[in-house]
């Protein structure tokens, strides 16, 4: 009985790799019409939840099952003592702040809770799969393509109906734009996460397989288009590294003994798709698309000019980190061991690293972050110790791209961790970092 119930929800568990960008699409839908009923902003409603945030809820559950009824150990001692770090910020927050938000803890360790059962659980299901290296890598390249050409595209024709959000809305006017994509950090992350290693796939693809040409093509050309019309610091660094280090590879390769052509070739029809896709925008979006990615590029050195380095690196986070550290200082002893909780702030810091460290202190940021740092690290000794490797496969190099973007990412700038948008392709990502150094999908554990 229990391994019927196992595969039912594995089935589940890989149809909802699929599913997972809709909801994002929807969510983001759902809170522009709701705004425009209301006439208030979302983060002013007195409970904003959105349809999709509650299906990952289910889901988490349904996550929560799988690993009790496969009696999966490491999956339920890594989670029971995240449990207890944020029992434990709760209970700081009554003894010495007085009060807390019930609402804002609950929902901000959920959502990190989910993040950390992805790896935990969707490791479980591919090993399960019991297939090949090459096998796994496809269908999860497969599914980063899918779900990257669904969101950019939606970005890109938001873009030229002049619909959705812009990225800012600040001191300096409004610019940038995010779509329906209500965080432009969450949207920034997955994107950024995902263009290299779809890149990748797209420069190594079989020639044989003319529906993924077209697929993966699109779906990278569209990515890069998006972030730039995001705006963001971080989006033009994703477009930028990635194109960078994907076309050094492509002439390596090129000018090695074997003189590989189709890397350089697939570089080539990936710069002339977007420079297609550019012609058509600019020819029927409302908005001039040079312009409007002009103005975002030229933004930071505004903002450095006339508030500094800092605010322009930071966008102000700096501001909110120290505020939080004056809290974690009022707390004293109890409050470095185990944080000052989600609850006693009126706004996140937006700067994943340190929102552990202080909202659930030094045991909290051990319990929480382990699994995390023993797959990156993990797999970045691995790279190292297989670099010949790279003469026949560039995915790892382009793995190591997205997580160090993404690393970066989280801790100056990013809401990673605690975003179960974002969140889930970082952990993703790890657990395709760690399916590449394995012979086959039943050797993938922490």
């Amino acid at each position: 009985m229990a391994e019927k119930i196992t595969k039912k929800l594995d089935r589940f568990f890989l149809a909802f790799l699929i599913i997972n960008p809709f909801l994002d699409v929807i969510s983001g839908v759902y809170i522009k019409v709701l705004e425009t009923m209301t006439e208030r902003n979302f983060d002013t409603i007195t409970v904003p939840v959105t349809p999709s945030l509650m299906i990952r809820m289910a889901v988490l559950l349904l996550f929560a099952l799988s690993a009790l009824i496969a009696w999966d150990k490491k999956a339920i001692g890594a989670a029971l003592p995240v449990g207890a770090a944020w029992l434990m910020s709760v209970v700081g927050e009554v003894l010495f702040f007085y009060s807390f938000n019930l609402y804002g803890d609950i929902q901000y360790i959920a959502r990190f809770a989910y993040n950390l059962a992805v790896i935990l659980v969707y490791m479980a299901v591919f090993r399960r799969m019991g297939v090949s290296r090459e096998e796994l890598i496809k269908k999860l390249n497969d599914v980063l393509c899918f779900s990257l050409l669904l969101l950019s595209a939606t970005i890109v024709v938001s873009f030229m109906f002049n619909m959705g959000y812009t990225t800012y809305a600040d001191r300096y006017g409004y610019r940038g734009a995010r779509g329906f994509f209500y965080s432009g950090n969450d949207i920034t992350a997955i994107l950024m996460i995902g263009l290299p290693v779809v890149m990748c796939a797209f420069m190594q693809l079989d020639k044989t397989d003319v529906k993924k040409y077209v697929f993966y093509d699109l779906s990278v050309a569209l990515t890069s288009i998006s972030l730039m019309l995001i705006g963001t610091k971080t989006a033009f660094l994703a477009v930028i590294a990635t194109a960078a280090v994907m076309a050094c590879c492509a002439l390596w390769r090129l000018a090695s003994k074997g003189h590989d052509k189709q890397a350089a070739v697939r570089v080539a029809v990936m710069a002339v798709t977007c420079l297609l896709i550019f012609g058509l925008m600019s020819v029927f979006s409302e908005t001039s698309i040079f312009g409007s990615i002009k103005e975002s590029f030229m933004s930071p050195g505004l903002t450095m000019e006339k508030e500094g380095a800092a605010t322009a690196l930071l966008s102000g986070r700096q501001t909110k980190l120290a505020k939080a550290y004056g809290t974690l200082k009022d707390g004293g002893v109890y409050s470095y061991i185990f944080g000052v909780g989600r609850g006693t702030q009126t706004a996140i810091i937006e700067m994943d690293l340190f929102e552990v460290a202080i909202y659930y202190g030094i045991f909290g940021a051990v319990v929480m972050l382990w699994v995390y740092l023993k797959l990156g690290f993990g797999f970045v000794i691995s790279f190292f110790k297989n670099t010949k490797g790279l003469k026949n496969d560039l995915m790892p190099l382009a793995c190591l791209v997205s997580l160090g973007l993404c690393a970066g990412y989280l801790i100056i700038a990013g809401h990673v961790l605690f975003s179960v948008t974002s969140g889930f392709y970082f952990s993703f990502m790890l657990i395709y970092g760690k399916a590449l150094f394995t012979e086959n999908s039943r050797e993938l554990k922490i």
